[in-house]
């Protein structure tokens, strides 16, 4: 597995790291690790420090546990004497200590500080209705097409293309002349996320609601195309893979993403990807 990782001011890559150079990398740069921002898999999926530190936790604590047999090897092959060898393990010891230390704090902030990033995560979970047990155990036959998509309705023209009209040029004037804020052009990949984090809750509620009501092949990607006019309406959601399209669960997130505007940006209209991993 490699790790990418973006400085937050330029927004651009400096290094990819393999899963051991990036625990020395954290560790080399510990006071200023918040400058920096992660992503295993391209733009989409960009992490700050604290939820990085607690996705790859088990990185950082093998890395420990692997320093700490390292220098106890070492120590061991290397006739020193005895005098010499306590202050070595205490200092491996210390610094195990501190960095499970680190790592524990990091998971506490992450799941206090943001319970919907926690809840959104935790949707693979077994709510009521549903069985992954179950689900795996039962044979897919071709005569239970339900087993193998999210329920759907009868499609419309809009669940493939953008058919909306975006609003007219003089009325986005209008609009931005009332901000006492300077505008972007556009919003940047973490303006985005930060968006789209508000509807976090609603995609608890959307899953929630379709499981109860008996749809059990929720899980998986689910990737949008948003477009976004500059005033800060959702204009369209699409779902264009086939399991989420004309869905009932996607016709639910959908409603409740347009029915809360994004931060205005000066532009007529944006259009962006993204994706909730359920």
């Amino acid at each position: 597995m490699y790790f990418k990782v973006y400085h937050k001011l330029s927004k651009e890559p400096i290094a990819t790291f393999n899963e051991h150079q990036i625990v020395d990398f954290c560790m080399s740069n510990k006071e200023t690790i918040k400058k920096y921002y992660f992503s295993t898999g391209g733009q989409k999926d960009l992490m700050e420090w604290e939820v990085f530190a607690v996705k790859h936790a088990e990185l950082f604590v093998q890395k420990a546990k692997e320093r700490e047999e390292k220098e106890k090897k070492l120590s061991e092959s290397v006739d020193i004497k005895e005098p010499s060898r306590l202050p070595f393990f205490i200092i491996g010891g210390v610094a195990a200590l501190i960095i499970a230390a680190v790592i524990s704090a990091f998971i506490y902030r992450a799941v206090t500080k943001d319970d919907a990033n926690r809840r959104v995560h935790d949707l693979s979970a077994q709510t009521e209705g549903t069985d992954p047990a179950a689900d795996a155990a039962e044979p897919q036959e071709a005569t239970k097409p339900a087993a193998t998509a999210p329920a759907k309705r009868d499609p419309r023209p809009g669940d493939d293309k953008f058919i909306a009209k975006a609003p007219a040029e003089s009325l986005l004037q209008a609009t931005w002349e009332k901000s006492k804020k300077p505008l972007p052009a556009s919003l940047g990949p973490l303006d985005l996320k930060e968006e789209m984090d508000k509807y976090l809750t609603a995609l608890q509620t959307c899953f929630n609601d379709r499981a109860k009501a008996g749809d059990k092949n929720l899980r998986g990607t689910v990737n949008m195309k948003i477009r976004v006019a500059g005033d800060g309406t959702v204009l369209e959601v699409l779902f264009p893979d086939d399991k989420y399209k004309a869905t009932l669960f996607t016709d639910c997130l959908g409603e409740a993403i347009k029915k809360e505007k994004f931060r205005m940006f000066k532009s007529k209209e944006q259009v962006f990807s993204y994706y909730y991993e359920l």
